[in-house]
């Protein structure tokens, strides 16, 4: 995963340029929305293949197939008053072995997407934000022509369930001046003014009074070292992802003044460096606030041991159809005993699970990881395990499904446990 993790370390859930660390960055996000006739297939969500399967003997014939890659964004914006932009997508990794995803601006390019594991087989699920060059933007309509290469797959596919344009302003835009938000300063900050954090933590947004009317909400973002939730294949990173563009496993979202929020940190596992903080801040005229970090914060030394494992046995790709059990193995060092708490912590697409009654178990007992409603789309399930139901040393994870066809897929980074010890 080496190549894999050094491609990342460019882009996370936020793109950090300099002037982001130095102060603020307001900016406008555009989405794109699904039209079938120029998408040219009608499923809702942008399909993409490889460079031949339109004369693939077993999948030239399927609706898929008919699919063009192509996006239409609308970003009525004055580049000269642009310091960049960056496109965010919600993205299906795709079928095992697809290689070479990538997009064109306006046939400007290619611009590369991050590599998340799906060019190594396994089942991904991403939220890659990739920083765009401003001359190769128009004002108005876009085009983003995707791609990608079949390689070793079966069939080079993927699929982007939403994407969105951000362009970040200047700080002289005159936009800002007009709204009266070219003064305008913000940054999170804990309640009580420490930076040693106990099980909860109470964040809160500092910034000028007059302001507040015209906050319609504040989401808040962190980073720390924890379950690889954005499928970055970085744990050390800012954790948080969209699901039909709603923000989900971020720190919270507050609606009112002082915009506060409870960071619950009980079962963050133990950090090896110290954790950031920063706030998303909406203004009711549709523009958008990153706040600068709130650094150095900690746990203290007397706290609870807290570790994340992971499965060190995993099918690749690590999913089941047609009856087909799959099975992984991770390893508890401590004695069951010394455990006050343990948590499950896993992403699924869940394609069904057939006539399957217990598709997912640990040990031997079941846990719910799916919707239960064949949605084809992601579900993120945290879920408290039985102490009984672990055990010091092997434990075993099995995943059942008898669909004919997709099934349930584990997503990377596969299932993980979390454990509190006692003090």
């Amino acid at each position: 995963m080496a190549k894999t993790i050094s491609t990342l370390l460019f882009t996370v859930l936020f793109t950090l340029t300099a002037s982001a660390l130095a102060g603020g960055q307001f900016y406008r996000e555009y989405w794109a929305e699904f039209d079938e006739n120029i998408s040219n297939h009608p499923d809702g969500r942008w399909r993409v293949n490889d460079e031949t399967l339109s004369l693939h003997e077993n999948f030239g014939h399927r609706v898929e197939a008919k699919a063009n890659g192509l996006m239409l964004v609308n970003v009525p914006e004055d580049l000269f008053g642009l310091d960049g932009a960056e496109l965010y997508l919600e993205l299906w990794g795709g079928h095992g072995k697809t290689e070479k995803k990538r997009f064109y601006l306006n046939g400007r390019g290619p611009y590369l997407l991050p590599l998340t594991g799906t060019e190594e087989g396994h089942e991904t699920y991403s939220y890659p934000v990739i920083p765009l060059k401003v001359h190769n933007m128009v004002n108005g309509v876009n085009a983003i022509q995707f791609a990608a290469s079949r390689d070793q797959s079966f069939w080079g596919h993927f699929i982007i369930d939403n994407a969105a344009v951000r362009c970040i302003l200047k700080p002289d835009h005159e936009d800002l001046a007009e709204a009266g938000l070219d003064q305008f300063q913000a940054v999170p900050v804990t309640r009580d003014g420490k930076k040693v954090l106990g099980d909860r933590a109470r964040i809160v947004l500092e910034t000028g009074a007059g302001f507040h009317e015209m906050i319609e909400s504040v989401d808040y973002y962190g980073l720390y070292l924890g379950f690889d939730d954005n499928g970055s294949c970085r744990e050390l990173d800012w954790h948080g992802f969209t699901f039909g563009r709603e923000p989900v496993n971020h720190l919270g979202t507050a609606a009112e003044a002082p915009f506060e929020i409870e960071w619950d940190t009980s079962m963050l596992p133990d950090q090896g460096a110290p954790m950031s903080v920063r706030a998303v801040v909406h203004f009711s005229n549709g523009l958008k606030y990153r706040t600068p970090l709130l650094r150095g914060l900690e746990f203290p030394p007397d706290r609870a041991k807290i570790q994340l494992y992971r499965c060190y046995e995993m099918p690749v790709p690590f999913h089941s159809r047609v009856s087909r059990e799959a099975v992984a193995k991770f390893y508890l060092p401590e004695t069951i005993a010394d455990m006050e708490r343990a948590q499950l912590w896993i992403k699924t697409w869940d394609g069904g699970e057939g006539t399957v009654k217990e598709p997912f178990k640990i040990n031997g007992h079941p846990y719910n990881v799916i919707s239960g409603q064949h949605i084809h789309d992601v579900v993120f399930t945290v879920a408290g395990i039985e102490r009984e139901h672990l055990r010091s040393g092997v434990n075993e994870i099995r995943l059942l499904s008898d669909t004919e066809h997709h099934g349930i897929e584990i997503l990377l980074p596969g299932p993980c446990i979390i454990v509190r010890y006692k003090r």
